[in-house]
């Protein structure tokens, strides 16, 4: 993902929890792009797998989202791929 020198002088700002949320977020979103790229997926085929609407999966994958481990369990099912591991 492409940043702008604004967000990163934004984030230079905020405290390093905060900061490492905003880069796990990043790299999540960079992930879900990269699959659905790599499977020739929509995020409006996405959606209907998962069941939800294309803009539950819009603000998934752009801002910053909240996830919570169900969303990122349910979005990892879908994709057929791991977003995260511990």
């Amino acid at each position: 993902m492409t940043r702008s020198i604004l967000f990163h002088k934004q984030l230079e700002k905020v405290s390093p929890a905060v900061r490492q949320e905003m880069e796990w977020s990043c790299a999540i979103m960079d992930r879900i792009d990269s699959i659905l790229k790599e499977k020739g997926m929509t995020q409006r085929d996405l959606a209907g797998i998962i069941g939800c609407n294309e803009t539950q999966i819009t603000r998934w994958t752009r801002g910053f989202p909240n996830y919570t481990l169900h969303s990122l369990a349910k979005l990892s099912d879908a994709l057929g791929e791991p977003l995260i591991t511990i």
